[in-house]
């Protein structure tokens, strides 16, 4: 029996487990759990499955790249909230109960992203499904908004390459130009708009976790990865079917570099001297690097950002383990872009 002590606060929620992927079926499983929606404690004693069917109007079936959330709704009588799933990220387009929705009678408790999963151990082993992964709940859910991310290891992960989010953050979107130096981002910019969502960069170790399966590029097509040696430029995220990693994360190879949360110094020289990023630098510096201070190096390309997956044109060097550390954290490049991921919550 679930217990309703406890229940006089708004933010009340007791669940046996998690919301999670059905086994086998394009569903999830709401567990057993106590919660209060306005001033009504409701409870269900046992597991409510929700498939696309169960909508809210507002779509009719999963599409590749979509974010889909899971709403508790008041009953019209009795103790037992009604589910519903919905497009709508603040409440949903109608309730089973035939009443008017709004923010007080229904409650967002969980969500997933229907997107291309990883199937098996071979390149093309691909379906499209809910990814597994990326379900959450009040509970197991990241600190950020977790629309498009899904879970590696104890982190949160974007699934697809970082893009502009039009309000000077980043986001993880389904079929955007990810974000480069073509929008005038280096390493300490991505930086900078990361903390803006509350997310970060990934370390190599968790990016190489995160990328564990990602297919090598080719040199002559796109197959696995957005890497033909003949290739002019990035591409939209999710482009290519096969480039999904174990984890079911898109793009890990190719496309472009992913700016690493890791540095390292190049050993080009052993004389050291201080250098103005302003002036001393071979790169055309943003607006406003007067103030930031100096940078104590070996020569003026001393301080180099870790950089992974590799990009565009770059065939066969494209992979789950690929990393290059040449560039500086200063570099505005059009083939260099960001992952980003978020601690649980």
């Amino acid at each position: 029996m679930l217990s309703l002590v406890g229940v006089d606060s708004p933010a009340f929620y007791n669940a046996k487990g998690n919301i999670q992927k059905t086994d086998g079926a394009e569903s999830v499983d709401i567990p057993p759990l106590a919660l209060r929606i306005d001033r009504q404690n409701l409870k269900i004693e046992n597991i409510t499955t929700l498939a696309a069917a169960d909508n809210d109007g507002s779509f009719s079936s999963f599409a590749v790249g979509t974010d889909y959330y899971v709403y508790a709704c008041q009953p019209a009588e009795g103790v037992e909230p009604d589910f519903i799933l919905s497009l709508n990220s603040t409440y949903p387009s109608s309730m089973p109960s035939g009443e008017t929705p709004n923010a007080d009678n229904t409650r967002k408790i969980g969500g997933f992203h229907y997107a291309r999963i990883r199937t098996g151990s071979l390149a093309g082993d691909v379906a499209e499904g809910i990814v597994p992964n990326s379900v959450w709940d009040l509970v197991n859910r990241p600190k950020c908004s977790p629309e498009g991310m899904a879970k590696v290891g104890n982190i949160w992960v974007d699934i697809y390459l970082a893009s502009e989010d039009g309000q000077g953050g980043l986001e993880s979107r389904y079929n955007a130009t990810p974000a480069t130096g073509s929008e005038g981002l280096s390493w300490y910019n991505f930086a900078e708009r990361a903390a803006k969502v509350e997310k970060r960069m990934l370390s190599m170790s968790e990016w190489i976790q995160a990328a564990q399966g990602s297919p090598q590029g080719n040199d002559g097509d796109n197959v696995n990865a957005w890497s033909a040696t003949s290739n002019s430029g990035r591409t939209a995220t999710g482009t290519v079917v096969n480039a999904i990693s174990n984890y079911n994360i898109v793009d890990c190879a190719g496309n472009v570099w992913e700016w690493l949360d890791e540095l390292s110094i190049r050993q080009d020289s052993t004389t050291w001297q201080w250098y103005d990023p302003a002036t001393d630098f071979d790169e055309s510096m943003e607006s406003g690097w007067d103030g930031y201070g100096d940078m104590h190096l070996p020569n003026n390309n001393g301080l180099v950002a870790f950089h992974a997956g590799g990009d565009w044109p770059a065939g066969v060097h494209c992979g789950a383990r690929t990393v290059s550390l040449t560039h500086r954290p200063w570099l505005v490049s059009t083939r260099r872009g960001c992952r980003l991921a978020c601690d649980p919550l």
